[in-house]
């Protein structure tokens, strides 16, 4: 019987022999993956092995020849233009950084995410048998600004647990239909909303107390100025945890909805773009061992900038970069 041998990488180290064998090949189901394993037409180092093995840097995986179909192909394409034009903040060996555009899905077929993959299946990277790059946290379509992509195995590990423990402190831009005074700390609960008119499903509680539902948010006015003829005030959000929708749910309860935000109680805005909420800073920890700086920010998209010019008076960037 022909086999074709596989051999592990960097990024494959540690990981269960059928975690590896599912990525290589995606189409078939795990009750076939796992007899396959069982009968011997899938081996380590030329032996059997139990389903739950795990993989070390150098091992070979053979697999039977009739097993494999085009799902591991390399990219071929070294030269790949996206057709989605984004920028890439920064990039090394462990995280790709960009500043994601405006009304633009990560996740659906042809989306962002696949996007960044083809640029990355496109370099030169580790070969790994099993790692594929992928969005390390989200961001609403139409938000904008930075969003990090894993490189390696290593660099995924410990942005995602860098966030989980509020290490990474994420700011962002709005501009906020009302006018906030002064700077508030928001600490409120968010919930599944199981009403039949809600199409986001989530909603602020006021008898929730449970901690895993905390959603806690530091909004500081910038500046201040007005959309047909209403009041706007341009707010900084620091995101102290990370809730689905958090600022568009906690600044639309706490009575300065983001401006377009109709889902959240807003007006439509109709000028230049829908709504306004842009990811611009980051700022992690000192010597880390993914070698990223300590603050990253994503400058304003160009739409965003005209609207602020013809909607806002006395603002000055260096209130948002500094």
């Amino acid at each position: 019987m022909e086999f074709m041998k596989f051999t592990a990488g960097i990024n494959d180290k540690g990981r269960r022999l059928d975690k590896i064998i599912r990525k290589m090949i995606p189409e078939s189901k795990i009750s076939s993956l796992y007899s396959s394993i069982r009968k011997g037409l899938i081996r380590v180092n030329e032996k059997k092995c139990d389903i739950s093995l795990k993989i070390n840097e150098g091992d070979v995986i053979s697999i039977a020849a009739f097993l494999i179909t085009n799902a591991h192909k390399p990219e071929e394409n070294s030269n790949f233009e996206p057709q989605i034009k984004f920028q890439t903040v920064f990039s090394n060996d462990f995280i790709r950084i960009i500043n994601k555009p405006y009304d633009i899905s990560v996740h659906s077929e042809n989306g962002l995410a696949s996007a960044v993959e083809k640029i990355y299946n496109s370099e030169q990277h580790e070969k790994s048998l099993s790692f594929k790059t992928g969005p390390l946290h989200r961001l609403d379509r139409k938000t904008t600004g930075l969003l990090a992509f894993s490189n390696n195995l290593q660099g995924a590990e410990w942005f995602t647990k860098a966030i989980s423990e509020k290490k990474i402190q994420k700011y962002y831009i709005g501009i906020c239909q009302g006018r906030l005074e002064k700077p508030e700390h928001w600490n409120d609960y968010i919930v599944q909303d199981h009403s039949k008119s809600s199409f986001y499903k989530m909603k602020v509680s006021l008898t929730d107390t449970d901690e895993k539902n905390l959603a806690s948010t530091i909004c500081t006015p910038l500046s201040y100025g007005n959309y047909k003829t209403k009041p706007v005030t341009l707010c900084q959000f620091q995101i102290l945890t990370g809730k689905k929708h958090q600022i568009r749910l906690q600044s639309s309860f706490h009575g300065i909805p983001l401006l377009g935000d109709t889902a959240y109680g807003a007006d439509k805005v109709n000028s230049f773009q829908d709504l306004y909420l842009h990811s611009y800073k980051l700022f992690i920890p000192d010597n880390n061992p993914i070698e990223l700086p300590v603050e990253i920010t994503a400058d304003l998209p160009e739409n965003f900038t005209k609207f602020l010019k013809v909607s806002l008076i006395n603002w000055d960037y260096r209130l948002i970069i500094n």
